[in-house]
């Protein structure tokens, strides 16, 4: 508001000494609005807030019996140690018909990965966020946005076929750019795994 007060009196005062005090005033509501209008920004400053970012939650669609899956599962136990003490969640989804809650248990014991899964017979989560390929994961705001979805990282670039280590990881920089409340440069990328029957 003393920001608004100092530019009306100084337009005022400029103004009143070259045309009539009523014409004065008029021109300088009329020039403020219309700042106002163009920047509001340089008005109204304020200190800038930091507020934190939404939780995030990632999807892994997985099969027990894609060997490509089982490749990554060291690789999603990193990830689970590294950023469910930031605030994420990890969730499983096993969209094959087949596979039980027994069998996703010992999935998971066998490879040591502190995760629950579920079963998705109907595909329901699945055709939600139009998941195609296993491994494939869905990174997800707070409020329910896809920030990212595909693969793990660039290790597989072909079916059977990987590189000695990945060089980009693009659901860790997802996590990061997220945490930090910045861009996510790469928002999609093709998963390379078994494909999600109908």
């Amino acid at each position: 508001m003393r920001r608004i007060q100092f530019l009306l009196n100084t337009m005022a005062s400029h103004y009143s000494k070259v045309l009539e005090p009523r014409t004065a005033m008029r021109i300088t509501w009329l020039l403020l609005l219309f700042t106002l209008w163009l920047q509001p920004s340089t008005l109204w400053a304020q200190e800038p807030t930091h507020t934190a970012p939404s939780k995030l939650r990632v999807l892994l669609f997985l099969d027990p019996e894609c060997p490509i899956t089982q490749s990554y599962m060291r690789e999603i136990r990193n990830l689970i140690a590294d950023y469910e003490p930031k605030g994420v969640t990890f969730e499983a989804i096993f969209p094959t018909y087949t596979v039980t809650d027994a069998e996703i248990k010992k999935f998971f014991v066998k490879y040591k990965v502190p995760l629950k899964g579920r079963t998705d017979p109907a595909h329901i989560t699945t055709k939600r966020y139009g998941a195609t390929t296993m491994p494939e994961v869905v990174l997800v705001s707070g409020i329910g946005q896809t920030l990212y979805q595909g693969a793990i990282d660039n290790w597989y670039y072909a079916l059977g076929k990987n590189r000695p280590k990945a060089t980009a990881a693009y659901l860790r920089n997802a996590l990061e750019a997220g945490l930090q409340g910045a861009p996510i440069l790469v928002r999609k990328t093709e998963a390379i795994g078994c494909l999600i029957n109908e």
